[in-house]
């Protein structure tokens, strides 16, 4: 379709400019497509940031937040560690960035937790049934929220005795500092119709079937508490660590392994992490491996690192020494320790699924 110059500016043959008389209208009719924003639809959470923005630009602070708290209960952590791919499909990067929607979420739950904002959730019926959730991380405080929002009472068991799961054992404080974990988790954990019961251990103190039993329904937030097996042609070095788990020590005690340089395997958040937690550990290089790139403007979300960009620059700024497109070949050992890594170049090829993947 040819653009064409009228009077009132440039326009496109059919539209109102085209027609200044307003015959138009007998012979086109606008049509109104309702449809999801991206970032309401890339969110995990199911937030929708394009309606909390526009009580943000109105000056309506507590009801964007309202907004927020309609879906998650935790918008002061999660405007803090979450990868808000809301901001990926902005449609604002078009014209010149996407809009910063994690700050705005983290605002809010800070102003929330600052003028203590009442959760709008009315008080349950205490006879009303009470579901029993194993876990109290971010799934098990959720899960406990939306019951109490739909009638029900909610009792959390715990094996620590505090709430927070992963976001407290192994989540470094620069990231989410304790006192905000704290202030908001206890906000979330106070409200009527919700129960928690720390230091209680499925297997130990609880047994699966007997909450089947007491309960009607049992909702298990467990969360990951693994790392995935690795190892070199089945060599696996004497010092190899699971990143989880030396997050987990380090915020335990404040000390990690500080060998003269680490090579860290991967390329999210957890591997973020712990190249940045290395670096202030006192470790002098720090080598982070990861197939794919440093996003950046050309690269497509999907094909790019999948750790916050945020968090990859400012690893870079902290000495993090990041080998894109890479992958190890070998390991070089002396004994059972590792001495150096032989890397290799990692090229994307069709696979029979039609999908890519990376390669060496």
């Amino acid at each position: 379709m040819t653009t064409v110059l009228t009077r009132s500016g440039y326009a496109k043959p059919g539209t109102s400019l085209n027609f200044s008389t307003g015959q138009w209208r007998q012979l086109f009719r606008p049509e109104h497509s309702y449809q999801t924003a991206p970032c309401h639809g890339s969110c995990p959470a199911g937030e929708d940031p394009q309606a909390y923005l526009a009580h943000v630009q109105l000056g309506h602070y507590k009801k964007a937040w309202e907004t927020i708290v309609d879906v998650n209960p935790i918008p002061a952590i999660t405007g803090r560690v979450c990868p808000h791919p809301c901001e990926a499909v902005c449609n604002r990067k078009e014209y010149d960035s996407p809009l910063v929607i994690h700050a705005v979420e983290r605002f809010l739950g800070d102003e929330a937790i600052k003028n203590n904002w009442a959760y709008p959730v009315k008080p349950v019926d205490p006879s009303a049934p009470e579901i029993a959730i194993v876990g109290a991380g971010p799934a098990g405080i959720s899960a406990a929220y939306h019951l109490i929002k739909r009638g029900y009472r909610a009792i959390i068991f715990d094996e620590h005795p505090e709430s927070g799961g992963t976001l407290r054992t192994a989540l470094p404080p620069y990231r989410l500092p304790r006192s905000l974990l704290d202030a908001e988790l206890k906000r979330v954990l106070s409200l009527d119709g919700i129960t928690f019961n720390p230091q209680t251990r499925l297997g130990r103190d609880i047994d699966i079937h007997d909450l089947q039993e007491k309960y009607p329904a049992v909702f298990l937030g467990l969360g990951a508490q693994h790392s995935i097996e690795w190892s070199i042609d089945g060599v696996v070095p004497k010092d190899l660590h699971s990143g989880f788990e030396l997050l987990k020590k380090w915020v335990d005690i404040g000390k990690v392994p500080t060998p003269k340089s680490v090579a860290i395997i991967g390329a999210g958040n957890t591997a973020v992490d712990m190249a940045r937690v290395m670096k202030r550990a006192g470790v002098s290089e720090v080598h982070l491996i990861s197939h794919k790139p440093i996003p950046k403007p050309g690269i497509p979300i999907e094909e790019a690192m999948p750790a916050i960009p945020r968090e990859i620059n400012e690893a870079l700024e902290e000495g993090v020494i990041i080998h894109e497109y890479r992958g190890i070949r070998r390991l070089i050992l002396r004994g059972e320790r590792v001495v150096g890594v032989e890397l290799v170049h990692m090229k994307k090829l069709m696979q029979a699924s039609g999908r890519l993947k990376r390669v060496a």
